[in-house]
C-alpha cells in the first residue's frame, strides 16, 4: 500500500480544515442574516455531507413566552416531511414481498367499496381520488383520532374526487391509507413499525408522532401573524387525524441521520431509492415530479436532488438530498408565514460554492408599522427612500408593495389602501396587480363603480385574469 508524503497528508488536511471553517463561517452569517431579516421565532438548520454531519446551528425562541431558546434538542413539527418515512416503510415492506405497489388497497385493507379502485402507488403519488382537507377547519383539526382505523373510519364515507390514475391531487389524508396497510402486513402498530424499522435503524432519538395531548421533551410551541403581522400563538391543532403524512416531530439531526442512511442504503436499497424518485406518469400520458412520497427536482446549479417540505399549523419545514453528491441540507422554523424563502436550499448553494443574495427584510411589514405608528404620509416617504436605496435589505419588488397594500385592507383602512394603490398605478400604470388591488379596495370602501372600472383597466391590461374577469361577473350581477 502506497502512502501519501506527511508533507502532502499534512498539506490536504489544512486545506481542508481552512474549507470547513470558511463555510462554516458563511453559513453562520447566512442564518444570522435569515434570522434578523425574517423576523423569525426561530429556525432550526443542519447539512451533511459523505455519510458526516458538518454544521448544525440554529437561532432564535422555541418558545418565546417563556423565553426558551432553540438548541439541537428543539424538538418541531415537520409536518409533511413526514411523508417520505411512512413512504420508506412502504418501501420496506415491498422489498420484503408484503406489499406490491400496484396491488388494489382493498386486498390489504377493508374499505367500503367506491366507484373505482386505486392502488397502493396511486396512494404514494398523490392519485388515488382521495380528497384532501375539507374548509370547514379540517387542516387545524381540534378531533382527536385514537388509532389508524379511526381515522380510515372518519374517511370511509367520503367519495373518490376523480378516477384515480387521471389526475395529481396532493392530499395529505391519503397516507393514512398506507398507515392502515403497514399495520396489517406488519402486526405493528404504525408507530411501533415506524420506531422499529426506521428511527432506531437510523438512531433517530428525538422523532415522534405529533400526539398533542403527550409530553413530549423539547418540543417548539408554533407561530403565526395576526393581520398586524404581529407574532401570536398559531391555532392549536390535533394532528392525530394526518400522523403518516403530515404528523410526526423531529430534530435536524435526526432528519440528517436519516437521510445518510437513505444515501448509504441502510433503511431501503438504493435501486428502490432509485424507484421513489421516477416521475409519476397519468393515464393520460402526463408526468409530475413527484414520485413515491417524494418531490425531486434540480437546482440553480442544474444538481438534482429529492425533497419535501412541510407546511404545518405553525410551522415549516424543507428537507433536500442530493444522491450523486452525499450531501443533505434541512432547515426547520416554527412559523407558518409568506415570503420565507427556502433557506436550505440557500444553504446548499452556499456549500457547493455558489454566491446568492442576502435574505431581505420584508418592506410590506415594515410599512405597516410606520403605517400604524406615524400614518400613510411616513411609509409613502420611508418607501420613495427605501426604493432609491441600493445598500438596503428590502424586499422592493413590486409585489411586496402590492402585499402592503393587501395589509391596509386586511385591517380594514379602506382609503388608506386606496391612497397607496392609485399612488402605484401611477407609478406602474402597466400592472394589472395593481388595479386589482386598487379595485379591491374601492369595493371594500363600498364603491363598486371604481371597484368595476379599475378591474376592466385590468382587464384590458390582462385580458386572461381571471380574477378580474370574475370581479367583473359579480359586479354586474351576471
Amino acid at each position: 500500500m502506497h502512502r501519501l508524503p506527511v508533507s502532502i497528508f499534512l498539506a490536504c488536511t489544512f486545506f481542508n480544515n481552512v474549507f470547513s471553517q470558511n463555510i462554516t463561517k458563511k453559513l453562520d452569517q447566512y442564518l444570522t442574516d435569515y434570522y434578523i431579516n425574517k423576523n423569525v421565532p426561530s429556525i432550526s438548520t443542519g447539512l451533511l455531507h459523505d455519510g458526516k454531519i458538518i454544521w448544525l446551528a440554529e437561532k432564535g425562541y422555541s418558545d418565546i413566552e417563556n423565553n426558551v431558546p432553540a438548541s439541537k434538542n428543539t424538538v418541531y413539527r415537520i409536518a409533511s416531511i413526514s411523508k417520505i418515512i411512512t413512504a420508506v416503510a412502504v418501501i420496506q415492506l415491498v422489498e420484503e414481498g408484503k406489499i406490491r405497489l400496484d396491488d388494489d388497497v382493498e386486498k390489504y385493507i377493508q374499505y367500503p367499496a367506491k366507484r373505482w379502485k386505486f392502488t397502493v402507488r396511486q396512494l404514494l403519488t398523490h392519485t388515488a381520488g382521495i380528497r384532501n382537507y375539507r374548509s370547514t377547519g379540517e387542516f387545524e383539526s381540534k378531533e382527536y383520532f385514537r388509532s389508524t382505523q379511526e381515522a380510515i373510519n372518519y374517511l370511509a364515507k367520503d367519495s373518490l374526487e376523480y378516477e384515480p390514475g387521471t389526475k395529481y391531487f396532493y392530499t395529505t389524508l391519503s397516507y393514512n391509507f398506507l398507515a392502515a396497510i403497514i399495520e396489517n402486513v406488519s402486526g405493528l402498530s404504525f408507530h411501533d413499525y415506524i420506531k422499529k424499522n426506521i428511527l432506531i435503524s437510523a438512531d433517530m432519538k428525538s422523532t415522534y408522532p405529533d400526539f398533542q395531548r403527550s409530553i413530549i421533551p423539547n418540543r417548539a410551541k408554533g407561530y403565526d401573524r395576526n393581520a398586524y403581522r404581529q407574532v401570536q400563538n398559531a391555532a392549536l391543532a390535533d394532528l392525530s387525524i394526518k400522523i403518516p403524512g403530515g404528523g410526526l416531530l423531529s430534530t435536524s439531526e435526526d432528519l440528517l441521520k436519516f437521510s445518510d442512511n437513505l444515501l448509504k442504503g441502510k433503511l431501503i436499497k438504493l435501486t428502490s431509492l432509485d424507484s421513489m424518485i421516477v416521475p409519476t406518469k397519468l393515464k393520460n400520458g402526463k408526468t409530475i415530479n413527484y414520485g413515491l412520497g417524494v418531490s425531486f427536482g434540480i437546482d440553480e446549479s442544474g444538481r438534482k436532488y429529492i425533497s419535501h417540505s412541510g407546511t404545518g399549523t405553525g410551522f415549516t419545514s424543507l428537507l433536500l438530498i442530493y444522491p450523486q453528491e452525499k450531501t443533505a441540507v434541512i432547515h426547520l422554523m416554527n412559523i407558518r408565514d409568506r415570503n420565507m424563502g427556502e433557506p436550505a436550499l440557500d444553504i446548499a448553494a452556499i456549500y457547493f460554492g455558489r454566491e446568492i443574495k442576502k435574505p431581505e427584510k420584508s418592506l410590506a411589514d415594515f410599512l405597516l408599522k410606520i403605517t400604524l405608528e406615524y400614518g400613510i404620509d411616513s411609509s409613502l416617504t420611508a418607501l420613495r427612500k427605501i426604493s432609491s436605496d441600493t445598500t438596503g435589505n428590502f424586499n422592493k419588488r413590486l409585489e411586496e408593495q402590492i402585499t402592503f397594500g393587501y395589509d391596509l385592507i386586511n385591517i380594514q383602512s379602506y382609503p388608506v389602501a386606496i391612497q397607496l394603490f392609485r399612488m402605484l398605478t401611477r407609478e406602474f400604470p402597466n400592472a394589472a396587480d395593481v388595479f386589482i388591488g386598487l379595485g379591491d379596495a374601492y369595493l371594500k370602501d363600498g364603491n363598486k363603480g371604481l371597484a368595476t372600472k379599475n378591474f376592466r383597466l385590468a382587464l384590458r391590461l390582462q385580458p386572461l385574469n381571471s380574477y378580474a374577469a370574475e370581479m367583473l361577473k359579480k359586479l354586474s350581477g351576471i
